[in-house]
């Protein structure tokens, strides 16, 4: 295949905005892990840029909602394991 199937950086940006953005957003997560905001809008970004059916952020969409998807159930437990934890030296 030649370079043009395979859009570089400049051309993501340009013809997939929501992938791009959904990437970013998942980036974020990752360094505001305790914030949930930006794994709901990474979520929302790459499930809107599939349906939009950005060809060329495909890729960068499936991988921010595998990422916001992951954060959120590591939160999750880890909220969980806390909450028990508290639980137990508490409450007896």
């Amino acid at each position: 295949m030649t370079d043009s199937h395979h859009p570089g950086p400049p051309e993501v940006a340009a013809q997939a905005p929501l992938a791009r953005g959904a990437m970013g957003a998942s980036v974020v997560a990752v360094l505001l892990g305790w914030c949930f905001l930006p794994q709901v809008l990474g979520m929302a970004l790459g499930l809107l840029s599939l349906a939009r059916r950005e060809r060329a952020g495909r890729r960068l969409a499936l991988l921010a909602i595998g990422l916001s998807i992951g954060l959120t159930v590591i939160w999750g437990v880890v909220v969980g394991l806390l909450v028990k934890w508290w639980a137990r030296t508490r409450l007896g």
